[in-house]
């Protein structure tokens, strides 16, 4: 749990607090594994974490569906609880959530031919590399309003090799790199507290995790969905029905979000971002999506007038 902090000297700037909660998708492997690496960053606000959870319940409840709302775990159709769950998450963060709780999610593209492999002595540091990168972006790109910040980093647990430094390396970067950025553009990067050195390693099983780590386990379930399908939009790798259906939907919020703010319909600016790095240059860019149906009416909408009771 991240209690709201707040600086109560009326001459001192509010300190804001955030829970983030990382999940990746793809594997790294020189000469082999995906071509596609995903980190995607899920901020919750303190104030706000019982009120996220509360509606992730209500789905919960509404769909009768009490087990991990995993990704890797939908197949051929959305009709069943798991995938009315599923779906019932995603309508609910595109309705609702992505007022305060905001979404960043970096795509690698390890075939591009100025990603440096060289650079990289073994898989672990690519995945810290860029998971850091992400998080970096998702601070400057959702929180520069605030000027300072409290953080508490969380991210699914998984096996990881002997010798990753992952949980530590990943606030002690965090600290150096947004202070070195400050120091160039004060305006861009808040200011930021760590509320724990470590990152904290969540078991996304909700069967598996004690009742107080039960809002943690939801909000990494819930990063590991939208992650996940944006991986399904960007590579269209998968067949199954039900995972192309959430892709389609993610689909539509980045090709709204890739266009002008002021032409976006769906108020997701700032709100919810995928950035693809690096192009032949170097640079982040648009990669053209696999899976997309523009024409189709948005699921986020028509879940909400017709079951969900969260409108």
């Amino acid at each position: 749990m991240v209690e709201q902090r707040v600086l109560f000297n009326p001459g001192e700037i509010p300190e804001v607090a955030f829970a983030v909660y990382h999940d990746e998708s793809g594997t790294y492997k020189r000469g082999g594994g995906d071509r596609w690496l995903l980190h995607g960053i899920l901020l919750v606000p303190a104030i706000n974490q019982g009120k996220t959870f509360s509606l992730l319940q209500e789905v919960r409840s509404q769909t009768a569906y009490w087990e991990e709302v995993h990704y890797v775990k939908l197949r051929k159709h959305m009709r069943g609880p798991k995938g009315r769950c599923a779906t019932g998450w995603l309508n609910a963060y595109a309705s609702r959530l992505s007022d305060f709780c905001f979404y960043y999610c970096l795509a690698i593209d390890t075939k591009s031919p100025s990603f440096e492999h060289d650079r990289f002595s073994s898989p672990y540091h690519v995945y810290n590399r860029f998971a850091l990168m992400a998080l970096v972006s998702a601070i400057a790109w959702s929180l520069k309003q605030h000027q300072r910040i409290a953080l508490k980093l969380h991210s699914d647990a998984k096996s990881r090799a002997e010798g990753d430094n992952f949980a530590g390396y990943i606030p002690k970067e965090l600290l150096r790199t947004i202070e070195k950025k400050r120091s160039k553009k004060p305006n861009s990067y808040p200011k930021i507290e760590l509320l724990h050195h470590q990152v904290m390693l969540i078991n996304s099983n909700p069967a598996r995790t004690p009742d107080k780590m039960q809002e943690e386990c939801e909000f990494t379930q819930l990063a590991d969905l939208l992650t996940s399908a944006i991986a399904q939009a960007i590579t269209g790798k998968s067949g199954q029905k039900a995972k192309i259906c959430l892709a389609e939907t993610v689909g539509r919020w980045i090709e709204d979000t890739r266009k002008a703010p002021w032409l976006q319909t769906r108020d997701l600016h700032r709100r919810f971002s995928v950035s693809c790095f690096p192009d032949e240059n170097g640079r982040f860019y648009n990669r053209e999506l696999a899976v997309k149906d523009p024409f189709t009416v948005p699921l986020f909408e028509e879940f909400k007038d017709s079951e969900s009771g969260l409108s």
